[in-house]
Parts: C-alpha cells; structure tokens; sequence
C-alpha cells in the first residue's frame, strides 16, 4: 500500500487539502470544507504568512480559540479527547510549507534516515488504492495487514512479546521535538531562531494555533498524524541506535502510531528494550500507559485484540455462507441485546462497528412486520449501545434514524426523538451527537436547538464563529465562504434518515 512519502510534493499537497483529511471525524455528507480550503488555497497563494496578519503587533497566538474544538467521548467514563478543524489558513500554511519541492525531499531523506531493519512502522499515512472506499479505510486495512497479521507471523520466530503505547500521545508531543526530529537536537538548539529551518517553522506554526502553548498536537487531521510520525519516527531511529550499543539487535518491533509491539527471544533483552523504550520517549516528553503495559509468551493470544478474540472463539452472532450472513437469534430484537451485551463487556471496541454494520444490513432488508412498540424497544437498547462505545454513536443514530422513520405515528415518532435527544444530553459533551440528531431533525419541527457551531451554519444562522479571524487582513476574512461548509444542494435533500454511507468505512455486507 503507497504511503504518502512516495508521493510528489504536489501529490501530497493535494492529498493533505483533501476534506476528508483536511478533518477525519465522520461527519454527515452535507458538510463538507471542499469551498473553504480552496477559497484559502487560492486566496493565499504564495503569500509570506507574515502579509496575511492585520499588523505587525498581532499573530494568531494571541488569541484563542483560533481553531474549532469539538469535545468527544474516548471510553463509556468521563474520559474525553479534543478533536480540532483546525483553522484553513493556518492549515494551508503549514500544507505549504510541508510540501514545499525541496522541505518534501527533506522529509522523504528524514524519514529514511529514521529506518531501521528491526522496527517496522505501519502507521504513515496511506493513499487509497481503487479497491478502497476513503484513505481512512485504506489506513485500517493496513493496520490489519501489516501489525495484526504481521504479527501473527512473527510469532513463529520470536518466544517473547512486549506490549504497550503511549499515554495521551498527541497532547504529550513537545512542539519543539518536531524541530530536534527534523534536524537532530542539537542542531535544533543551535538555530533556534532561524525561521527558515523546516524543523523550526513547523514548531512555530503549530504554537500559533494553540495560544502559544509548545505542550501538544492537534488530533483530528491526517497532516498531524504526519507530523506525529515524524517525531515518533525520530524516537525509533535512537531506540535502535542505543539497542545496538548495547549489543541487542534479535528483536523486532512492530509500531502503528503510538502504539508497539516488542518481540524477542530473550526474556533479559526484552527487559533492555522495554527500559531503553521507557528512556527514549521520556526524553521526548512521553510516558507509557502502565495499564496498557503487559509482557508475554503467548503471543497469538494477545496480538489479536480481546473483543475480537471473544467474539470468533465463543458463540458468534453471525455466521457467512455462500456471501450471505446469518444470524444465530431468533429475533431482530435479540441481535439488538446481543450486540448491547457485547458492547457492555467490550465497550468502544472495534468488532462493534462491524457487528452494527451487519445488524443494519438486516434490518433495512427485513420483511418481518413490527410494531411501533417493538422499535422503541430496539431504539432504547442501541441507545445504550452508544452511550457504552461512542465510537459507534453514528452508526447507532443511523440504526434510530431508520426505525424512527419507518414508524406509523408522528407523535410517537416526535417523543422518542426527544427522548433519544434528552438522554445523550445528560453527558456534559454533546457537539459530535448534536450534529447527527440535527441529520434526523432537520425536516421537523421538534423544538431542539442545538448549540454546536457546525449545527449552527446547516441551519443557515448567520455570524456563526467557527474559527478566530481576527489577526488576518480584512481582505482574506471578507469574502471567506464559510457558509458553503454545508452544502446547499446536499442540504436540501436532507432527510430524517442517516444513510448507512455515511457513517461506515467499508462497503455494508450485501
């Protein structure tokens, strides 16, 4: 699979200002940044970004909020991650630079430079092939290829195995690692001031849009996952070098993003590379998560992940013969509670997607009658489903959306909504469900408002602040179309159902 280092500088330019790349939360089909970045794209051109400022007394770190954060859910706790659109300006500028002809081979020469034959890295950004339905899904099926499968292999070569990430990685990145990545960290040190340097322009950049702050990355845009691996690439170019000095090179590891996979036959060097591991990354201002930490001999078992380990070794609820899926409940309503079990024991966990995927493949084709009282059943349980794995809260108001439509009595259709709607608002966080409830409402009159900006411009509210403008000239902020993001054409056609498109990777189950 090609990653985006193989592509031209201009390829990559037009890859990273993709939309869908540009911003990697799924979002429904009307929203799209497509005007946005290309009025950015073309509006500023070559521009020294020092031109676009209002005056020479004000920069974007002076300011917050100068891109959008949505606050989403991580886990059925308290736990949150801040996903950010960031500001088109300040993402062309940095796409710009980037892919520069000559800061491209830097990089492409850089990355290189960080290879080495014992760790093998899976997570750079990759370009979808025909087969593929987005990059996003491109990216998951080399994860399956290249570390579950991988790894699996590696199982017969190797005794031991050490497992573990890193804790909160894109808040922990120091913006100032970017440069000593780059450049090396003393050279990093030594120019500090020299603005040219790709390194050190990067780390400018990226605290410009953070208020100033050198304490993390935005999360949210493949063009920092990018920049995450070049830090993180950077780390396994000097975990290598200092397990060589040690005499230590019978090992593999297998990495995608901050996550690792350690092999080796002997259980003392395992110790050493989990130590020099530890060392490496604290240096670059890193921990490991302990709780995700473990050391083992059974490397199968804890390659593949346990959710999916449990559903094919016990009893799945779906069986494929001959291209089609059948299911071992006696109601659709079962399916329902099995998958809300599942999601209790393993709750976020990637088999849900793929199980809610089926689940709506045989809901939509189902002939069987159903009351009204039997969807609100259903419609009760898959909410408790994505209340338990947010990861899933689109596909779940997909699922809502379809029964709520197919029911017979418009006030039964009305109250469950709401009631849908009041129980997601007792999380304190509701920007992402307020944007798919709004797909569902749009058409009705409900009396739900909804407060999230995004919302806000679909609903044609006027002087909606999405992203903070007020460093830049006027002549870059007076004709920003910023309420084409919803798609006028797209927008009309909305109804109350959420197609299934939308909220999936891959191609439904026929």
């Amino acid at each position: 699979m090609k990653t985006v280092l193989e592509l031209t500088n201009l390829e990559a330019r037009d890859y990273f200002m993709e939309p869908k790349n540009y911003c990697t939360l799924d979002l429904p089909e009307y929203i799209d940044f497509k005007p946005v970045l290309e009025y950015v794209e073309k509006t500023v051109g070559d521009t020294a970004f020092g031109s676009l400022l209002e005056n020479d007394h004000v920069k974007p770190r002076d300011y917050e909020d100068i891109n959008h954060k949505l606050l989403i859910k991580k886990d059925a706790r308290y736990t949150f991650r801040s996903i950010q659109i960031t500001n088109p300006y300040l993402y062309f500028i940095i796409v710009r630079l980037v892919t520069d002809k000559w800061k491209w081979f830097e990089l492409q020469k850089r990355f290189k430079e960080f290879a080495r034959p014992q760790i093998e890295v899976a997570s750079i950004p990759v370009v979808k092939r025909d087969e593929d339905k987005s990059h996003k899904s491109a990216g998951i099926t080399n994860w399956w290829e290249q570390i579950e499968q991988r790894g699996i292999t590696l199982s017969l070569e190797y005794t031991y195995m050490f497992v573990t990430d890193i804790t909160n990685c894109y808040p922990s990145i120091y913006t100032h690692t970017i440069a000593w990545a780059i450049m090396g960290r003393d050279k990093a040190k030594a120019n500090r001031h020299c603005k040219n340097e790709l390194g050190i322009a990067l780390d400018e950049y990226v605290q410009e849009m953070q208020y100033g702050q050198t304490n993390g990355i935005p999360l949210g845009s493949t063009l920092y996952d990018f920049i995450a691996e070049i830090v993180l690439g950077y780390a396994d170019m000097l975990l290598a070098d200092k397990l060589k000095e040690k005499g230590v090179d019978d090992y593999k590891i297998l990495r995608y993003r901050d996550d690792y996979k350690v092999f080796c036959n002997n259980k003392n060097d395992l110790d050493k590379i989990a130590f020099e591991l530890q060392e490496v990354l604290a240096g670059l201002n890193f921990q490991l998560n302990a709780k995700k930490t473990l050391m083992t001999e059974d490397l199968v078992q804890n390659i593949i992940k346990p959710d999916k380990m449990t559903y094919m070794t016990s009893s799945p609820l779906y069986k494929k013969k001959n291209k089609k899926i059948y299911s071992l409940a006696s109601s659709l309503r079962q399916e329902a509670l099995y998958i809300h079990q599942f999601g209790k024991a393993y709750p976020n966990s990637g088999t849900m997607p793929k199980l809610l995927n089926i689940f709506s493949s045989r809901l939509r084709k189902s002939t069987l009658p159903m009351k009204d009282e039997d969807r609100q059943v259903m419609i009760a349980i898959l909410t408790e489903v994505a209340l338990g794995s947010p990861k899933v809260y689109g596909l779940v108001l997909h699922l809502i959306s379809y029964l709520v439509d197919k029911m017979e009595d418009a006030e039964v259709r009305t109250r469950v909504v709401n009631a849908v709607y009041n129980k997601f608002t007792r999380m304190p966080i509701i920007g992402e469900i307020q944007i798919w409830m709004q797909h569902i409402t749009f058409n009705t009159q409900d009396g739900i408002t909804y407060s999230e900006p995004l919302c806000k411009i679909v609903a044609g509210e006027k002087d909606v602040k999405l992203w903070n403008m007020e460093w830049l000239k006027d002549e870059y902020k007076k004709d920003f179309p910023q309420t084409e993001i919803c798609n006028d054409e797209a927008r009309a056609k909305i109804n109350s159902v959420i197609g299934i498109d939308e909220v999936t990777l891959f191609d439904v189950y026929k």
